[in-house]
Order: structure tokens, then C-alpha cells, then sequence
């Protein structure tokens, strides 16, 4: 990848790119030659070079009458973007309270092929923290159709903190996801092929409701409503009451 390409995507793109390399290859000149050096007027080389000092890129120091600009350290650009990221960490729990705050309208987002699902499962991972829990129904689709990406994401799901509680489809593909259900912090209650047969997933977590499908049709669909999610949630305990403790030998 070429260095401008590199800056630009750091925000040093253009004339502040070829500004800032000129003045690395110099190592400390005047505006005039550093100009010359980026193939820009003298003017607009006092405009960048304002701009880079501003940003910290680039020094300024007199020598007589002269004023001399000299490149700022590169590894001042790891520092500057860890700044970046250390503000947006702190502005981070703002953001998401007004990201999950309650909407006046459901916000439905659609996710097509598995692909597509991958992503909406991400949002979940974003969305919670230590200690929260998602429940849900889970029958054999997403251990058929994304195993790899299954056991990442529990993985990532354990690294987290994050509790899962479900209602399982008492079918074999299970077995191998909750043979080990308290290590990966989950518990698990069971129901009958013949009284639970769908090859759908449904999460339920904060104000949202995550569906997946993976018949004919494999989409996902993520609502984000604080009423329906509190309906949904009412349901999955009423189903859960009526579900049976999970009993790998009855499967």
C-alpha cells in the first residue's frame, strides 16, 4: 500500500500528505523549498504547513530572518490516533445511551445471507456488556449453516462476560453447544421436536429482538423496539416455566 494511501486514511490526505512528506524527506527547510519539493505554490505550502503545525505534524523554528519547518516525529501519529480512540472511549457510554435509548418508532434493519447474519449477530457483542444476558430460541440452523462462526462468537461472547439463557430444539446438532453450558456461561431448558419444530434463532436482549432464519429464505432481521423486546421477553419466561431442564441423554 503507498504511503499517501496510508495517510489518507488517517486524515493526512492531499496537499497536507504531500506538505508533510516533503517536509519528512527534507528533514527541516523553508516553505520555499518545501514547495518545491511537494509541487505547490509557495502560498498554499504557508496554508498546509499551518494546518500540519496546528495538528502537531510539523515544528516551527527562526534562524535570523528565516523560518525553518521541520517534520514532527512519525510515531507522533500513533499517538495521535490513540487520542482519537481514548476520546471516543470516553464519549462511548453517551453514544449508546442514546443509541439504546427507547425509540419513539421500531427501527428494523434487514440482513440477507450469512453473511448478513454474521453481522446482525456482531450487534450483540457491541451492544452488551459484562454481566448482561441475552435469551433466546435456538434450534439447528446456526449450527448447520455458520459452525466456525458459532463457537467464535461464543468465544467472544465468554471474553465478554455476556450470560446467554435459551430455550433449546432437542435435536443432536445441540449437543456439542451445551455439553459445556456453565463454563460458557449458559443455561439451557429444552423442548421437543415435535413441540418446538422451527430452524429459525431468536435473541432477545436490551431493546432489541434479533431473528435469523435459515430455510429457503436465510435473512436476518433486527427490531429495535423497547415495547416489543419487553413483550417478547415476557413471552420467552412463559415458555421457559413451561420448558424442561436440559437432559442430553433424552435427546
Amino acid at each position: 500500500m503507498k504511503i499517501e494511501k496510508i495517510l489518507e486514511e488517517i486524515g493526512i490526505d492531499g496537499k497536507k500528505a504531500e506538505v508533510y512528506l516533503a517536509c519528512l524527506e527534507l528533514g527541516g527547510a523553508t516553505a520555499y523549498l518545501i514547495a518545491k519539493k511537494a509541487g505547490i505554490k509557495r502560498p498554499t505550502a504557508y496554508d498546509v504547513i499551518n494546518s500540519l503545525m496546528k495538528d502537531g505534524l510539523v515544528h516551527k523554528s527562526i534562524k535570523g530572518k528565516t523560518s525553518y519547518y521541520s517534520p514532527a516525529d512519525p510515531l507522533s501519529l500513533i499517538d495521535r490516533q490513540r487520542e482519537r480512540i481514548e476520546r471516543i472511549h470516553k464519549a462511548m457510554p453517551l453514544l449508546q445511551n442514546l443509541y439504546n435509548a427507547p425509540k419513539s418508532k421500531p427501527f428494523i434493519q434487514y440482513f440477507e445471507g450469512k453473511e448478513g447474519i454474521r453481522e446482525m449477530y456482531e450487534d450483540s457483542l457491541k451492544s452488551l456488556k459484562k454481566g448482561d444476558e441475552i435469551i433466546g430460541y435456538v434450534g439447528e440452523g446456526i449450527t448447520q449453516h455458520l459452525p466456525e462462526y458459532t463457537e467464535d462468537y461464543v468465544k467472544r461472547r465468554i471474553e465478554k462476560g455476556i450470560k446467554f439463557r435459551g430455550i433449546y430444539k432437542a435435536v443432536q446438532e445441540i449437543i456439542p453447544y451445551i455439553v459445556k453450558n456453565e463454563e460458557q456461561l449458559r443455561e439451557g431448558r429444552l423442548l421437543s421436536e415435535e413441540d418446538f419444530p422451527i430452524d429459525v434463532e431468536v435473541n432477545i436482549y436490551g431493546n432489541k429482538v434479533a431473528v435469523a432464519t435459515y430455510g429457503t429464505e436465510m435473512f436476518g432481521m433486527l427490531i429495535e423496539s423497547y415495547e416489543y423486546a419487553k413483550f417478547q421477553k415476557l413471552v420467552f419466561e412463559l415458555a421457559w416455566r413451561g420448558s424442561k431442564e436440559l437432559e442430553i441423554k433424552n435427546i
